[in-house]
């Protein structure tokens, strides 16, 4: 990829500096079409699930407030440090609760404080629930956005206010519908960071440097994983500088140096930066925050021997029981983030896709696969990489559809309908299933 090619096909700023009255109706359409059909999925999920429950003797609030839901919770109710863990009598106090980053809690915090005053019972569990609706439609808007944004890269104009429908209830489906995507309407962060990192791709991806700063910072204090899309955003600041460095002497009007490109991965790295060195701080005598990671939850790099490994042993673990059938299941995640991660190259190389989501999701993905810890989580932890990878699919396919004639637009239309629909069966039956059927943590 040269650095014109790094730069733009086309000026996607251009149109995002003046829209005109239609692009913006366009927008807004494709964010509530978007919007609805995250929400009608939630419904379907949120039935499936209770009627799995409540075959297995529980109930919807129980599946749903499972695992690092009750992390959050606590963290949102009483702070970091007032629940530990003892690796050993010898060994000083882990507080396992600092892996987990503030800014989801801290939202949930804020919002259960009104209901606290009020009286409302477990306030802070309804917090979370709205915290985590509130981000998945937000989610939604901005991968509708962003796969809008896709398109426009992938054909070379606009979508009119039909193809823009399409594109974003495709899109809402993709995202929402994909395996473990139950996840985003639990009390867990994955609804907050993606819809942070989302929105952080489409402000990079049109040049918005200023935003994006902001963005990422907020998506580093939520997750780990903000590290990668720190990374995304100071090679975007780069190739910025770079063109501008380049076409210096041949801009009329002169450009101003573009100084919110400069200071974006100063800004961004802020979050990230800042609540490692607390947590590394708070928890020194036990080796800092890696070693929180390590020990009290076997998390570590290990550049993908453990990955490697467990692939080896689940990959045709077979379905002899639940517990073999999730191991398998996560075995497979494993082998599709890194089967994405190459299949999509090519169309990025070629200009026909923005790069932007590309590198973050292979940064996600790298981390992921390159780290030990709890491999059964990994259809979680790689939910971001593989639905960015199957969104830029799915928009690919949506374009080769549209560009076609006669019956091969019939074709390639029905064969992406059909993949929509098998990816949406796969998805439901791996986020009930690992949610309620398996044992172990996701």
């Amino acid at each position: 990829m040269n650095a014109s090619t790094l730069d733009h096909r086309y000026d996607l700023r251009t149109a995002a500096v003046d829209p005109a009255p239609r692009a913006r109706l366009a927008s807004l359409v494709a964010g509530t079409s978007a919007a609805a059909t995250a929400a009608l999925l939630w419904l379907v999920q949120i039935v499936l699930v209770d009627v799995a429950a409540r075959g297995h003797g529980s109930d919807l609030r129980e599946a749903l407030t499972q695992w690092d839901a009750q992390w959050m919770t606590l963290i949102a109710e009483h702070g970091y440090g007032d629940f530990a863990y003892t690796a050993d009598p010898a060994e000083p106090t882990i507080f396992q609760s600092v892996a987990f980053f503030p800014g989801y809690p801290t939202v949930v915090r804020i919002v259960a404080a009104p209901l606290t005053v009020f009286g409302v019972d477990d306030a802070t569990v309804i917090a979370a629930f709205l915290t985590s609706a509130i981000a998945s439609l937000a989610l939604a808007w901005g991968v509708a956005v962003l796969a809008l944004d896709l398109w426009t890269r992938v054909t070379g104009h606009d979508a009119d206010l039909a193809t823009s429908i399409i594109v974003s209830v495709a899109s809402a489906i993709v995202v929402f519908g994909a395996p473990m995507s139950v996840v985003y309407w639990m009390p867990y962060s994955e609804a907050t960071f993606t819809a942070l990192a989302v929105w952080a791709l489409v402000a990079m991806i049109r040049g918005r440097f200023g935003v994006a700063g902001v963005l990422v910072l907020a998506a580093g204090l939520t997750r780990l994983t903000g590290a990668a899309l720190v990374a995304t955003l100071a090679v975007a600041a780069a190739v910025e500088l770079v063109g501008y460095w380049r076409r210096r002497g041949t801009l009329t009007p002169r450009r101003p140096f573009p100084w919110a490109a400069a200071a974006a991965p100063v800004v961004g790295s802020l979050g990230i930066a800042g609540y490692l060195a607390w947590a590394s701080d708070q928890t020194r005598s036990a080796g800092g925050y890696f070693a929180i990671q390590d020990r009290g939850w076997g998390s570590g790099w290990d550049w993908g021997r453990s990955t490697v490994g467990w692939i080896g042993d689940h990959v045709v673990g077979g379905l002899s029981d639940t517990t073999q059938t999730g191991y398998t299941i996560s075995a497979w995640s494993m082998i599709a983030a890194a089967a994405l991660c190459v299949v999509t190259l090519w169309p990025v190389v070629r200009g026909r896709l923005p790069w932007q989501p590309w590198v973050f999701a292979v940064g996600v993905a790298v981390i992921v696969l390159g780290s030990g810890g709890i491999m059964h989580s990994r259809p979680r932890l790689l939910l971001i990489p593989i639905s960015l990878f199957a969104l830029s699919i799915a928009v690919l396919a949506i374009s080769a559809a549209a560009r076609a004639t006669g019956w091969k637009r019939w074709a390639i239309g029905a064969a992406t309908v059909v993949g929509i629909v098998i990816w949406c069966v796969l998805g439901a039956w791996v986020s009930t299933f690992m949610l309620i059927d398996f044992d172990y943590g996701i």
